[in-house]
């Protein structure tokens, strides 16, 4: 029973603290190090997305604005947005050491505007970093669903974005932006 309340007590950790632990109303202090302002910021980035169907993988390279911001729930939660990817919430991540994250589960959408099609995109997993004064590095993985046929066609991706931090505080917010894909 007490190992099964550690296990608990730890995924809750992981998940970020999304409960509101202020049961003895001194403000809910949480002891931990807040880290992220050595990740947060907005990212010019370049980088290559990786889709694999039956066995084929194809690349494309892409370029891309990547805004990490502090999200509340706890010192290690962040909230993730790209100008290229409309996701229906921001995706979540939570710091996992002191330049380190790991990306939650989301479901985005991609607009390729060259073929006329759109990708959904499932993120099942992701992680990223950013050395001190260096640049971020942020890896997705996932299923997509690729529309512009009368049938979708389904298989795996792996975004890997490389960017440098621009100094800019905000992106602005959007209905849908287009992702510009060429191939090399």
């Amino acid at each position: 029973m007490m190992r099964m309340r550690m296990l608990l007590a730890s995924a809750l950790l992981v998940l970020g603290g999304c409960g509101d632990d202020d049961a003895e109303g001194d403000g809910g202090e949480d002891n931990t190090t807040d880290h992220r302002s050595n990740v947060t910021g907005a990212y010019d980035s370049t980088g290559t997305l990786s889709a694999s169907l039956n066995g084929q993988t194809e690349n494309a390279e892409l370029e891309d604005t990547v805004r990490i911001s502090a999200a509340s729930g706890s010192k290690s939660a962040l909230s993730i947005r790209s100008q290229s990817v409309t996701c229906a919430q921001d995706l979540r991540a939570t710091m996992t050491g002191e330049n380190t994250f790991s990306v939650s589960e989301g479901s985005c959408e991609v607009f390729i505007e060259e073929n006329n099609c759109t990708a959904n995109l499932s993120v099942t997993s992701g992680r990223g970093s950013r050395a001190t004064n260096g640049p971020l590095q942020l890896t997705l993985e996932g299923k997509f669903t690729l529309t512009c046929f009368p049938l979708p066609v389904v298989g795996d991706f792996t975004l890997l974005l490389t960017g440098t931090r621009t100094g800019a505080e905000s992106l602005p917010d959007v209905e849908a932006l287009r992702l510009h894909v060429t191939r090399p």
